[in-house]
Parts: structure tokens; sequence; C-alpha cells
């Protein structure tokens, strides 16, 4: 499976001492995104995985596809 980081976004919770991490991969094969997310202490610095997801191109959020499409423009013009 042919992967590639794009993008990575810290969100709010609840909780004021708490993040979340989100990463964002591409996956060439499938033409998904898939994403893996982590909360992070920031007091400690220690992070605990969340879950991986998974989302399929048309559902990605306007913002992400922007990101996406540079990267993969970039990623194709170097070659």
């Amino acid at each position: 499976m042919a992967t590639s980081f794009f993008h990575e976004e810290t969100l709010p919770t609840d909780d004021s001492t708490v993040m979340e991490l989100v990463r964002y991969y591409y996956d060439d094969i499938s033409a998904e995104v898939l994403t893996r997310s982590f909360q992070l202490f920031p007091a400690t610095a220690e992070r605990q995985f969340l879950e991986n997801g998974l989302i399929p191109l048309a559902d990605l959020r306007a913002d992400l596809k922007v990101v996406l499409t540079r990267f993969l423009y970039h990623r194709n013009d170097k070659k």
C-alpha cells in the first residue's frame, strides 16, 4: 500500500488539558484518505493513540482537499 503523509492538525477537546492530534495520509491505491488520531497531553508531553479512520475523497473537507491537491501537485512535479 502506497501511503503518503500530507497534513496534521491539532484540535481542542472538552478538556482544556488535552488536545487531539489528527494526521492525514493519502492512499494512492484506493484514492482515500487515512487518518490516525491521538490525544496529546501538553503537561506531560504524552501521546495516546485513539483510532485509525478512513475518509473517501469525496467526503473530505474542502480545506483538506486544497492541502491534498497542493501536496499531490508538488509530489508529482518533483518526479
